[in-house]
């Protein structure tokens, strides 16, 4: 029990939550601009490639300043993240395209689990990558 509370309470921990409720909130957007683009025939993979920026760009700004707090080489951390984020879009959009498009399961809990394997990939990227502190 100890080593359980000792590490909930590091900060990699704590970042990790972070970036959890952050990408909850990135969802929120990635899903309600999907969900508005694909009820109004926009094709699901370019929809999801609208949407997903968009909550890159959300996600990059909430992560920065509340969660990671680097301010510094903002726009090449920017890029960077906002690269991550395009090859798991990529990720994603590939997914929809052979299991949506070509298999016909339901375009929406594609994207749930295509959306959820993506999140993975970017926290590690993300942690060790972009939001490097200075100097490390």
């Amino acid at each position: 029990m100890k080593r359980i509370n000792e590490l909930v309470h590091t900060e990699s921990f704590i970042q990790l939550v972070k970036y959890v409720v952050i990408g909850v909130l990135g969802l929120v957007v990635d899903f309600g601009i999907y969900t508005i683009l694909t009820y109004f025939k926009i094709n699901v993979e370019l929809a999801n490639i609208i949407s997903s920026t968009c909550g890159i760009i959300n996600n990059f700004f909430w992560n920065s300043y509340a969660n990671f707090k680097v301010h510094d080489k903002l726009l090449l951390r920017f890029l960077s993240y906002f690269l991550v984020g395009q090859i798991t879009t990529v990720l994603t959009t590939v997914s929809l395209f052979i299991f949506a498009t070509k298999l016909g399961f339901a375009h929406l809990i594609v994207k749930v689990i295509a959306t959820f394997v993506a999140t993975l990939i970017q926290f590690v990227v993300n942690k060790v990558i972009t939001f490097r502190k200075s100097g490390n």
